[in-house]
């Protein structure tokens, strides 16, 4: 899988991401793998672009039909709509992190008239009451206690982005945010950037190898699976296959790489 890696190094680098370094598509931890909250949040922009990753982040739920000797249909969920913040503000998609103690979220919010993109990293306890708290403090000017050890916040920019070079974002409020952290899932944002550069069916099947399983809690994944490209994208956004990520990755690398 080593040159779809480096193809989603050499991506992460031309929207700005200077500060990062990836490893593998799904985000399990692995030395070396690391990004800021700043680059997330330029990662979050860039994917908030694209109009398949943006159709998918309006659902909460989706069903999968899987293929193969076991046939079988699977309602997946979103990881990242959470009452504790949709409540007092709109989520309109992102993506969390989660890798044994590490909490993060990166996320698009309106509020106000306004959309902001808030990348937060080791969030402690609950990390959508810390972006609860992020958000309340720009709005607010008043200072919250938030838990977490980077955040970047950027207000949504109003240009067209996709026309300017080298466009860098300053942030309306921060913490750390240069310091580096292991990214863990928001990793498969980059991962979807990079596969959807390519002109892909997404009618197409992936049949699930081997050399595709890793760690994946949240979903039963077989070896001898057989999964459309489209629900293998919505496995990787809403209910964050790591197995899927392995797989799409290989896939891409076996078709254009």
């Amino acid at each position: 899988m080593d040159l779809f890696i480096n193809k989603m190094n050499e991506v992460a680098k031309n929207i700005g991401m200077l500060n990062s370094n990836f490893k593998n598509p799904s985000g399990l931890t692995k030395k070396g793998q690391l990004s800021t909250s700043y680059d997330l949040s330029l990662l979050l922009l860039q994917a908030s672009l694209n109009p398949i990753i943006v159709k998918i982040w309006k659902k909460e739920k989706h069903i999968v039909r899987i293929l193969g000797d076991n046939t079988r249909k699977s309602e997946i969920k979103s990881t990242v709509y959470n009452k504790s913040l949709n409540n007092y503000y709109d989520i309109l998609g992102g993506k969390t992190g989660t890798v044994g103690f590490i909490k993060n979220l990166s996320v698009l919010l309106y509020a106000k008239d306004e959309i902001y993109l808030v990348t937060v990293l080791k969030a402690k306890r609950n990390r959508f009451h810390q972006v609860k708290l992020i958000i309340d403090t720009v709005l607010d000017n008043k200072e919250n206690n938030i838990d977490a050890n980077s955040f970047t916040v950027f207000k949504y920019p109003l240009k067209n982005i996709k026309l300017l070079k080298n466009f860098k974002p300053h942030s309306v409020f921060s913490k750390n945010e240069s310091d580096k952290s292991n990214p863990a899932s928001i990793t498969k944002l980059l991962t979807l950037i990079t596969a959807l550069e390519y002109p892909i069916d997404l009618n197409d099947k992936i049949k699930i190898q081997e050399s595709d399983i890793v760690e994946d809690n949240m979903n039963n994944i077989y070896v001898g699976d057989i999964i459309s490209l489209n629900d293998a994208i919505h496995f990787m956004l809403l209910s964050s296959s790591n197995i899927l990520a392995n797989a799409v990755a290989r896939y891409i690398e076996e078709n254009y790489l």
